[in-house]
């Protein structure tokens, strides 16, 4: 199983199926040769034809013959051997003696093509071979006899020589040619399949896969596809649900506490108290900040982050001054516009700024800052955070090594909101010391019209 996990189908396709050709093919020419082939009949094979055209030379007005070594060999071999050279203006050639029973064929050798007479066994005499060749640039007709040979093994290989230009190379190039089409063509429809699954988005309880578009083997596959995606859909919206309902029951009782908290007298706790029960509330209003973004009706507005962030720092000193040495706002004197929700933005950055205030020891200066490029920055001096707590401080319930109170889901949620703004946040160390969390957003462009709306 291991072996196949990255095993391509369409390779396993290819192979497969040329491999099938290959065995058809060698399988074809097996029988096809079976059936001519019969050791009985004799036949002038490819050699002596090439020693008869080695030993030619065409001139003006005359054909000229002279046995090479190789020709010479197979004279001494086959003593009956003869052969007759023919030209398109009929100057011919001899070697040896024509039988009579070839005499007329020889008259009209420049009128006949390619042949191959074989002879009733034991008249090897009468096994003649005719070949068209091309000498110096001059057509030129071969007739030869005498040496016939029954050589099983020759024969395979001359028998599969003629056939490779006219069956076998052609057949060859269309296997690899047309079958890597086919089965690209016949795959095309599977490859889309994998690029809709990909886009799949699971928050939508209508998204399926096609069954109508894709071969009947695969159907079984893209419907079980389809019922895990009605399953998981439905268990999504459920915790959708149960989220918004919690979030909502918990707005009442909080109000109450914070309330209550409020008009008690001064006490060290009641800064503490009240710093935590913040926190609190923005996690309520936050999970009903993602249900809201998540929404198919959610509409954006031009948002000012400068004014954004001005107002989220103006209410968040009353309570974050008693427990730092500072509150710092840096931010450009224009405007910079994003499009999204001005309420789930506040939301994040009062998040940055709570953990800042609660991790940074109740000490230092804590820097908001916000960038003409649409970025967003909250810094502290406190320890910061550790490149292993780095990968995972963004994920639901991690809280890492940290002994500070919390739930470990406010940057989590943070971060759902940042990307449903299709944005990012980031943290990494602070110039001077501690965590800088960063919240980058797309910029609104100066085009839109509706900043003057």
């Amino acid at each position: 199983m291991r072996a196949l996990r990255n095993t391509s189908l369409i390779g396993r396709l290819l192979w497969s199926l040329c491999l099938i050709q290959a065995v058809v093919l060698v399988t074809s020419i097996a029988g096809m040769l079976y059936h001519i082939i019969d050791e009985n009949y004799g036949f002038i094979d490819d050699a002596t034809i090439e020693a008869v055209v080695d030993s030619t030379s065409v001139q003006t007005d005359a054909l000229r013959l002279n046995p090479i070594a190789a020709l010479r060999e197979l004279q001494a071999a086959n003593p009956g051997l003869w052969v007759v050279i023919a030209d398109e203006k009929n100057n011919r050639a001899y070697l040896g003696v024509v039988p009579p029973a070839f005499l007329d064929l020889e008259k009209n050798l420049p009128l006949l093509g390619p042949t191959h007479v074989r002879a009733l066994p034991g008249r090897d005499d009468l096994t003649v071979r005719i070949e068209v060749k091309s000498i110096q640039n001059h057509s030129v007709h071969i007739m030869a006899g005498g040496a016939a040979t029954s050589n099983f093994n020759t024969f395979v290989f001359q028998a599969t020589g003629f056939l490779s230009p006219y069956f076998l190379i052609p057949l060859i190039l269309f296997t690899l040619l047309a079958t890597p089409i086919v089965v690209l063509h016949a795959t095309r429809s599977v490859r889309k399949l994998a690029k809709d699954a990909s886009e799949l988005d699971i928050s939508n309880l209508d998204a399926h896969l096609a069954e109508d578009t894709v071969p009947r083997e695969i159907r079984p596959l893209v419907s079980a596809f389809n019922a895990t995606m009605d399953r998981l859909g439905k268990a999504y919206h459920a915790r959708d649900r149960f989220l918004r309902d919690a979030a909502h029951e918990l707005r009442m009782p909080i109000a109450v506490l914070m309330a209550r908290i409020d008009g008690m007298p001064a006490h060290p706790l009641k800064s503490v108290l009240l710093l935590d029960l913040a926190r609190l509330a923005n996690v309520a209003e936050q999970l009903l900040d993602l249900q809201r973004l998540q929404s198919p009706e959610v509409d954006f507005a031009p948002v000012d982050l400068v004014t954004l962030v001005r107002e989220v720092v103006s209410e968040l000193a009353p309570i974050v001054l008693p427990r730092c040495d500072d509150l710092v706002l840096n931010a450009p004197d224009h405007p910079v516009w994003v499009l999204g929700q001005a309420s789930s933005l506040s939301r994040v950055i009062t998040n940055l700024v709570q953990n800042a205030l609660l991790h940074g020891g109740g000490k230092g200066t804590i820097s908001v800052m916000v960038d003409a490029n649409g970025t967003v920055a909250v810094a502290d001096q406190g320890l910061g955070v550790t490149p292993e707590d780095r990968e995972h401080i963004f994920q639901p319930f991690y809280r890492g090594a940290t002994d500070k109170p919390g739930h470990g889901l406010g940057l989590h949620l943070a971060q759902e909101i940042v990307r449903a703004h299709k944005g990012r946040i980031t943290v990494a160390d602070a110039p001077a010391g501690g965590a800088l969390f960063s919240v980058q957003l797309p910029l609104l462009p100066e085009r839109d019209s509706r900043w003057h709306g």
